[in-house]
Order: C-alpha cells, then sequence, then structure tokens
C-alpha cells in the first residue's frame, strides 16, 4: 500500500528534478517533566508513506531516480533493556523494502554527496532541522502535496476503514446498551473501549465523548464522568483506529430505549438532515452546499414543531441555522479523524455564521471519504441573547424555546466513501428511531 501512496507523492512533483524530500517520523512525547511516556503514534504523513510505526525515523525521497531512504535511529544497550529488541538495517531493508537503509548519524553524507538543488519540507521545524546541512528548503509544497494524495483513497486505505468503522460499530452498540445499566458516562466509556481494545485497536483516533443530558450539547465535550439516570438521554461521539486509519461515528439515544416527546421530534429532525445529505452526496457537488440544505432542513423541522415562526429563505438570509446548527456538517477522514485535503490552497473558510467552522470546503471527486455529522443543539449561551437580538428574535418561539435550555443536544455521524454515482456508507451502526429502540428493547 504505502509503495502506491510513494508513487502518487512522485507522480505529484516535476520528474528528473534534482531536489529532494526530507521528511521526520514522530517522537516519543512524556508527560511534562517527567520520564511517563505516552503510547506512541507515528506521524501521519510518514506513516501513510513508509508504513513504519516506530519513533526517532527519518526518510528521503529522491525525486531524480524515485527512490527512498530510509534513515534509523543507533540504539544502544540501554534502548534495548527499557524499550525490547534493537533491529539491524538489514531487518528494515527487508520490511519495508526502502533502496537504502541509513543510521541518522549518515544523513550529512547523504545530503553533501548529493547537493541537491532543493530539499522539500513539511515544516518550518523540519526545515531548522536541516540547518547544518546547508541545503535549501521550501516548506509548502510537500504539505500541499501530501493533502492532495490523502484526500483520495486507495482500496487498501478503504479496507482499513472499513474495518475500523466494524470494530467502532460494535462498541458503539456494546455502549448503547451499557448505558442502560450504567451509573456514570464514564462507565458507558468503559463499555465502549473495552470492545476496541479487545480487538487490537489500542490507539484512539480522538478523544470520545461519551456525554448524557445537557453535556449532549458540549460541541467537545472530554470528561465524560457525570452521573445519570434512565430518564435522560445520551450522545456518543466515538471511533476507532486500525493500522492508523480512523472511523468517527456518533449515535443519540434515549436511555430508557424509547424515543418520545420533544427527544423524538428533534431527532427525527437531525435524521432527515443526515438521510437528504448523504442523499445529495456524490462527485461534482459542493461540501459547503450539503451544508445548508442541511441547515435549512434543520430550520423547517423546528419551524414544523412550533420552535420558530416565519419565512425560511429569511431565517436563512440571516444566518438563523447557526443557533442551532453551529458546527461544520463535515470533514475528511482517513489517517486523521480531522484529515487533510478538506481545503486547497487559495481557499478561505466561508465569513459567515454557521460556516466559518467548516472543515472542508471541497467538491467532492471518487474517492474521498467523508463524514457526515448534522446536530441540533439547545446552547443557552447562543439562545438566551438571540431573544432580544433585534435581528433573531422575531423568528423564536421564545416560550417554547425557553422550556428546553436544559435539553443538550443531538447528533447523528456515518462515514462516506464518495463513489461514481453517490457514497458508500462505511457506519453500520443503527440510527432510525425503530432500530434503535428495538436494539435497546
Amino acid at each position: 500500500m504505502e509503495q502506491l501512496n510513494r508513487r502518487k507523492l512522485f507522480d505529484v512533483f516535476k520528474p528528473n528534478t534534482n531536489a529532494l524530500i526530507y521528511l521526520r517520523g514522530g517522537s516519543v512525547t512524556h508527560r511534562y517533566d517527567t520520564d511517563f511516556e505516552y503510547s506512541f503514534r507515528q506521524e501521519s504523513n510518514f506513516l501513510y508513506l513508509t508504513g513504519v510505526q516506530e519513533p526517532d525515523f527519518h526518510v528521503i525521497f529522491d525525486l531524480k531516480d524515485r527512490t527512498w531512504h530510509l534513515v534509523i535511529p543507533k540504539r544502544d544497550a540501554k534502548f534495548a533493556v527499557w524499550m525490547g529488541h534493537v533491529h539491524k538495517p538489514d531487518y528494515y531493508k527487508e520490511r519495508f523494502k526502502p533502496d537504502s537503509v541509513l543510521y541518522d548519524e549518515q544523513l550529512e553524507l547523504v545530503l553533501s554527496k548529493r547537493k541537491p538543488d532543493l530539499v522539500y519540507c513539511l515544516n518550518v521545524a523540519q526545515a531548522k532541522s536541516l540547518e547544518r546541512y546547508k541545503v535549501e528548503v521550501e516548506t509548502e509544497t510537500l504539505s500541499e502535496a501530501l493533502s492532495y494524495c490523502r484526500s483520495i483513497k486507495t482500496p487498501e486505505e478503504l479496507d482499513k476503514m472499513r474495518f475500523a468503522s466494524d470494530v467502532a460499530g460494535r462498541a458503539h452498540i456494546a455502549a448503547m446498551k451499557r448505558a442502560q445499566t450504567a451509573t456514570s458516562e464514564y462507565q458507558v466509556k468503559a463499555a465502549y473501549e473495552f470492545v476496541t481494545s479487545e480487538a487490537g485497536l489500542l490507539h484512539q483516533p480522538y478523544s470520545g465523548i461519551f456525554a448524557s443530558g445537557a453535556n449532549s450539547a458540549i460541541l467537545h465535550y472530554v470528561e465524560n464522568n457525570r452521573s445519570f439516570d434512565r430518564n435522560t438521554h445520551f450522545l456518543i461521539d466515538a471511533g476507532a483506529e486500525y493500522q492508523g486509519y480512523a472511523a468517527d461515528i456518533t449515535r443519540s439515544f434515549p436511555v430508557n430505549g424509547r424515543y418520545s416527546g420533544i427527544y423524538a421530534d428533534f431527532y427525527d429532525i437531525v435524521l432527515q438532515a443526515l438521510t437528504e445529505t448523504t442523499s445529495g452526496a456524490r462527485p461534482g457537488v459542493k461540501m459547503e452546499d450539503l451544508h445548508l440544505h442541511a441547515c435549512r432542513v434543520i430550520l423547517d423541522g423546528l419551524k414544523r414543531i412550533g420552535m420558530l415562526k416565519g419565512n425560511i429563505s429569511d431565517m436563512m438570509e440571516v444566518n438563523l441555522f447557526a443557533l442551532f446548527f453551529p458546527h461544520g456538517l463535515g470533514h475528511f477522514l482517513g489517517l486523521d479523524t480531522h484529515d487533510v485535503g478538506g481545503y486547497l490552497k487559495g481557499v478561505e473558510p466561508i465569513d459567515r455564521p454557521g460556516l466559518r467552522f467548516l472543515r472542508a470546503r471541497r467538491t467532492l471527486e471518487k474517492g474521498m471519504v467523508i463524514t457526515i455529522e448534522p446536530g441540533l443543539y439547545i446552547i443557552p449561551a447562543l439562545i438566551e441573547p438571540a431573544f432580544t437580538d433585534p435581528v433573531y428574535k422575531s423568528f423564536l418561539q421564545e416560550d417554547a424555546l425557553r422550556k428546553q435550555l436544559g435539553f443538550g443536544g443531538i447528533r447523528i455521524e456515518d462515514n462516506l466513501v464518495i463513489t461514481e454515482n453517490g457514497t458508500d456508507n462505511l457506519t453500520t451502526v443503527p440510527k432510525k428511531r425503530a432500530e434503535i429502540e428495538a436494539l435497546l428493547g
């Protein structure tokens, strides 16, 4: 798989150029000023191009002859005692098939012998590490090239994402069931992570959200430590990571297993927004157009159930949707949860409430993987000021909305592969009300 990824990267650059690409992998990080080591996870671009999942490696790609050279650290006996076996260069040559394997102390000899006209680096920090070698460096092109390559997934990448999604799906179902007997959010989180860990997926792609009641309106709620009872509702936004590739799924459900009242009304609005935007996703469609469609669905639904009044187009014109749906509809997904490629060079965020935080402004293409995650939230910090706002107040049914100020929020999120004529949904967790009620019995 990495061989195909490298070929894609080489193809982006001009052939026969007397230039190199230099990329440094990740290093082990520690908790502040202690020797406590965080679990190592390779830097995504390095993993994409090499497959190496050990710390302190470097790599050189020679654009002139399309070769690549793995630069490894020289480990000593102390490392072997504390961290494990020390491999020789032949091990890496056999396993990863680079054109050569060098120790990091040999890097200077290679650069001085090769005398490149230019070295492409990923960022300023990596460029500074080459200053002592007296080579000219450039830090913009490589990042753009990798974003371009990584935004279109290969079949092998999709297989890994499908597996991550399958495991995350099983974990979601286990956590939803556990919520019915749990008394704390962290107990639900524990049930979720048991499933992913048991499947051998030891890295979480992001800090999962396990939010009960009003906490479900906090977009990046990660405390996951509040008590709750069966009369509330729950939001789980959690994924799984397989060989670096992520799943990112959100489900919202009543703890007692029965949708009713305003929760059922709100849920149906969000599900409709998800269903319609998923149906509309295909090559040639812009992400921001899908987002605006979801906004209209949400406003129309809120008007239908008596939370809003007035003309929907007028509401859209004043960005009323941002009060209830303040985040973007979705993002790219891959080696990172918010994967690279969401914005091409020269494309700026839309300066408009509710759209400023779009993580992707791309025209969809076959092979892209995106999330679709509409939400509906009653956030007092947004809603209460709107009651007296001269632009918004005429659209709001204040009495009805005030009754819901402690409600929280609902979000439903699926992971989609853009295909030739539409999408392939990687997410297997039930989302229809009847399906979830049957699951929670």
